[in-house]
């Protein structure tokens, strides 16, 4: 079981990442720019120099950045999406992640179709007018992915199966893990994917709400097979 001192290590080194993949999407930070030196930004942000070193170490396993020995750390030219044959030392590997989520969640929400209630759709609604809010703002898609996480962890309890709405939850829960929400955010740096996600969403809750569960399926597997090919070099067809 992990003790509240490590999850609050994990939560720091996570906002620390969040906070410069924002800077790297508004431009703060550009492509190619040298990015300060782990005690710069250890100093910036108020945490340790390992924390900071943590933080980097997930930006560069997510391709927002990149080591050149002996210059320092710099923002890559362009996204580079992660492989799916690679894990991770902090997390496991995101692409085990959407091909658990894509075998289990479009059971779930088709279940969700017949059980789910009118308070639980309407908690769904808002999360996607919050997640339209912002779609347009880049200084504004650590919000968006974190609204779209929880869209997916409060639809699943709708399945009216507690056991089946705890695994999903725990597949989206970002403090479990952490590389998750930053693979995300990194796959979202434009407009358009960010409002593609609103409308899938959308479609999906329309499903579940016109109480169709063969639909709701359909459009689950679609959206969850849709963020398998933008995160993993054009992924396969789950």
């Amino acid at each position: 079981m992990q003790s509240s001192d490590e999850s609050g290590k994990q939560r720091r080194y996570l906002s620390v990442a969040q906070e410069i993949l924002t800077a790297i999407a508004t431009e703060k930070y550009a492509p190619n720019e040298r990015l300060p030196a782990h005690n710069e930004i250890a100093a910036q942000f108020g945490v340790s120099r390992p924390t900071a070193r943590e933080a980097f170490l997930a930006l560069e396993l997510i391709g927002a950045i990149e080591v050149r020995h002996g210059d320092g750390t710099f923002v890559r030219q362009s996204r580079v999406r992660l492989g799916g044959e690679h894990g991770s030392p902090l997390d496991v590997p995101p692409r085990e992640l959407i091909e658990t989520r894509w075998a289990i969640e479009p059971v779930a929400v088709s279940l969700a179709a017949k059980r789910i209630t009118p308070e639980r759709i309407e908690l769904l609604d808002n999360y996607i007018d919050e997640q339209q809010r912002v779609v347009e703002d880049p200084s504004k898609v650590a919000e968006f992915v974190t609204l779209g996480l929880r869209f997916h962890a409060d639809l699943a309890p709708g399945c009216g199966n507690a056991l089946l709405a705890d695994v999903i939850s725990q597949l989206v829960n970002t403090e479990q893990h952490p590389l998750w929400a930053l693979v995300n955010q990194q796959a979202m740096p434009a407009i358009a994917a960010r409002q593609r996600q609103v409308d899938e969403h959308r479609a999906i809750l329309d499903a579940v709400r016109g109480g169709d569960g063969p639909l709701s399926c359909e459009t689950m597997q679609k959206h969850l097979g849709g963020l398998d090919r933008t995160l993993f070099m054009g992924g396969r067809e789950l």
